[in-house]
């Protein structure tokens, strides 16, 4: 071995000699030297690669401790040899491997990276934007906020009240005026009072607001014009989960938002699901609630009011959780996850499209999507827009939005599985790409990395189960004892006690480690519940 070096040593110093005065072994020496310093390059690209990916899988912390030594271990032997041999007749070859795993590696780094900026930007949200409309009726005189300075401004505080103090207050500071105000408990009364035009003449509505509200009243988007916006930035929050251990059961809630573009932490919520989640027993629970429940909205500083499932997360994804958390006696939700519309679509073309079991055979309308697919009874390969139209639409069904319910989590499953298959391997540039701002989750990064490390050890799939909680449907405002509720146009559903229970149970029994067929549990004790 020394005397290879000594060899090398010797050759160096005909390396910048001019090849004028050099004999023809001199000449020899001379780019056996060059060859050397070329190799030795390519081997310090190669050591800097290396330390970088390394750098990054330990970052990221996803694979497993056998398959980190492993790697670590050939990682370092090929660069080991790869510097040995430019010292040795070898060159040649150390030079072919230095410049292959560099290029792998290089590879390696970059989709590392992007998978730790992808990582950054799902879970790393701690502010929400909200954005908030001036609005008065059409035929109002006034023309721009300015023209409202001696208006009566109000709104609805049930929610988020102090986001729309801070939003009157951005008003005054940018607008420079400084109205009175009237605070209202329900968003009937503030329209109510504003088409009167008596107790106020403005109405301060944020963009997730109003859209509910267009939904509810029919004639209302003709009825006023927004003469501006006022944009309200605050920090998100939310509970801090205690749960830093992926090994344990956790809950997520799954949120699906009605909007396209990037993910936001506000705007209504049409799919609802609860997933409990067993890694020990790989058992994986979905339980939807319908998005046109009934139910009592509680903010985190106590107020409370009844409106529809779907409209809680207009103030942001914590009121849907202490919605959901109210109905399921118990519940602890750990983490949130959001995909709206558009990351629906690319989320499941970056898979490469999903098989999804359909129970009914239908083809979807206009509401779900401006192409009409056919869909068949049993499996169905879709892509992205595919699956979008599979789970918004309900008018093609008897059962409506408990038909869509029994979709939405079909698709899911079929995500799951194709997300858990081998097959993502190949694809995964393309699914980070798809989540990086279609994705929104306060999950840890190191939570999710324990996860997919869990995933890649274990390998085994997963039992994913379903439920579907039901109620009876209204258009009338009529509960089931007969009580009216001031909800004018909204098609509501009044959750089955008996539904949630089971719910409860199922939920219980996951969590405990039971593994069972849900279909197979509620046929045997369906009667035990009602």
């Amino acid at each position: 071995m020394a005397g290879i070096f000594t060899n090398t040593k010797n050759d160096m110093r005909y390396l910048f000699a001019k090849k004028d005065g050099l004999t023809k072994k001199e000449r020899r020496r001379k780019r056996r030297a060059w060859g050397t310093v070329i190799g030795l390059i390519l081997v310090l690209i190669q050591f800097v690669l290396t330390v970088l990916v390394l750098k990054n899988a330990i970052t990221l912390d996803i694979l497993p401790l056998r398959y980190m030594l492993a790697i670590t271990l050939f990682l370092v032997f090929v660069l080991l040899f790869d510097f040995i041999t430019q010292f040795s007749k070898s060159k040649l070859m150390g030079k072919i491997l230095a410049i292959a795993l560099s290029g792998l590696m290089l590879y390696s780094y970059i989709f590392s990276a992007k998978v730790v900026d992808t990582l950054s930007k799902i879970s790393g949200v701690t502010t929400r934007t909200d954005v908030f409309d001036v609005v008065v009726l059409a035929d109002d005189k006034a023309e721009s906020i300015a023209d409202t300075a001696n208006y009566t401004y109000g709104y609805c505080n049930m929610i988020d009240a102090d986001i729309y103090e801070s939003a009157m207050g951005k008003l005054e500071e940018e607008d420079k005026i400084t109205p009175e105000t009237k605070i209202y408990s329900d968003w009937d009364t503030v329209v109510s009072s504003l088409e009167k035009n008596n107790d106020i003449q403005v109405a301060l509505i944020s963009e997730d607001s109003l859209i509910s509200l267009q939904e509810n009243y029919v004639n209302f988007s003709s009825e006023i014009k927004i003469l501006g916006r006022v944009e309200v930035v605050s920090e998100i929050e939310l509970e801090k989960s205690k749960k830093v251990d992926a090994d344990d059961p956790f809950v997520v809630y799954l949120s699906g938002d009605d909007a396209f573009g990037r993910a936001e932490y506000t705007g209504r919520s049409d799919v609802n699901i609860i997933a409990v989640i067993n890694p020990d027993t790989k058992q994986v629970l979905l339980v939807t609630t319908p998005r046109d429940s009934f139910v009592t909205i509680t903010t985190d500083d106590g107020r409370s009011g009844l409106d529809k499932l779907t409209h809680a997360s207009n103030a942001g994804l914590d009121n849907s959780i202490i919605a959901l958390e109210n109905i399921y006696e118990g519940l602890h939700i750990d983490y949130y996850l959001r995909l709206n519309f558009t990351g629906c679509i690319d989320v499941v073309d970056a898979l490469g499209g999903i098989d999804v079991d359909s129970s009914v055979e239908f083809t979807n309308g206009d509401d779900a999507w401006f192409e009409h697919f056919h869909y068949n009874e049993g499996i169905n390969h879709l892509n992205g827009e595919q699956t979008l139209a599979f789970v918004r639409e309900r008018h093609a069904f008897a059962r409506s939005d408990f038909q869509r319910a029994e979709n939405q989590e079909a698709a899911i499953k079929g995500i799951i599985n194709k997300a858990t298959s081998k097959t993502i391997l190949t694809r995964y540039g393309e699914v980070l790409d798809a989540a990086s701002d279609m994705i929104l989750t306060n999950m840890p990064t190191s939570f999710i990395t324990d996860l997919v490390k869990g995933q890649l050890s274990d390998g085994k799939g997963w039992n994913v189960q379903s439920y579907a909680v039901t109620g009876v449907p209204s258009e009338d405002g009529k509960g089931e004892t007969g009580e009216v509720y001031n909800i004018k146009n909204m098609s509501v559903v009044y959750l089955d006690d008996y539904s949630i229970a089971m719910a409860n149970d199922l939920m219980t029994k996951t969590m405990n480690g039971e593994v069972f067929d849900v279909d197979e549990y509620v046929a045997a004790h369906i009667d035990d519940y009602k």
